[in-house]
């Protein structure tokens, strides 16, 4: 069986354990990281150099990196489903999973940092460019059901947790209906609601 070495309250697991929900995959999930601690074991470096969560062993495949993970289940398990079958869909996915990975989330996570600093400064530029990226979803959704198609994809369970916390962000922000409405979408699927909206802070 599939063993996925993470924890719950984590964003970048909450992803693979909503793809695994996705495709019907069965997993064992070894608590791993945070207050469970093992990241900096020998044992588990050996596989995962870097000592983050989560990781995935498969069959004698070791994969790591939140979505690189993504693009193995959905590469192994989910052709044609979260993952399109032909190349032009899977780089619509890829293209907004790279941009998550390298605006959206990084963004998010500047602004919950100075919020946790009580760091009111450092909080305001932090949410100027984390409403650029979110308005910038916004006018997506506006002709667009899901990121990169009519459907579900890979790519929307990638962005997911940093949609979810935009939401919870403690400070005023503009209304993005169209982004709004795109989350009601996804807390219409079990996996979402399970991993993400009820896990994630």
């Amino acid at each position: 069986m599939l063993k996925i070495y993470g924890r719950r309250d984590s964003s970048n697991c909450a992803k693979a354990f909503w793809a695994l929900d996705e495709l019907g995959v069965g997993y064992e999930l070894i608590a791993c990281g945070g207050r469970f601690g093992g990241t900096d074991a020998i044992d588990y470096r050996a596989f995962n150099p870097h000592g983050k969560v989560p990781t995935v062993v498969d069959d004698g495949a070791v994969v790591w990196e939140s979505n690189a993970v993504l693009r193995y289940l959905g590469n192994r398990y989910g052709k044609g489903t979260i993952w399109p079958p032909d190349a032009a869909g899977r780089a619509s996915a890829d293209q907004w999973m790279d941009w998550g990975a390298t605006a959206f989330v990084p963004a998010m996570g500047k602004i919950r940092t100075a919020l946790k600093a009580e760091d009111a400064a450092a909080a305001e530029a932090a949410l100027k460019a984390l409403t650029a990226h979110a308005a910038l979803l916004d006018r997506h959704f506006q002709a667009n059901d899901y990121l990169a198609g009519p459907s579900l994809t890979l790519a929307d369970i990638a962005l997911a947790p940093a949609v979810h916390r935009w939401f919870l962000v403690p400070l005023a922000r503009p209304d993005l209906p169209s982004l709004a409405a795109y989350r009601e979408r996804l807390a219409g699927r079990d996996g979402y609601r399970r991993h993400v909206a009820e896990a994630l802070s």
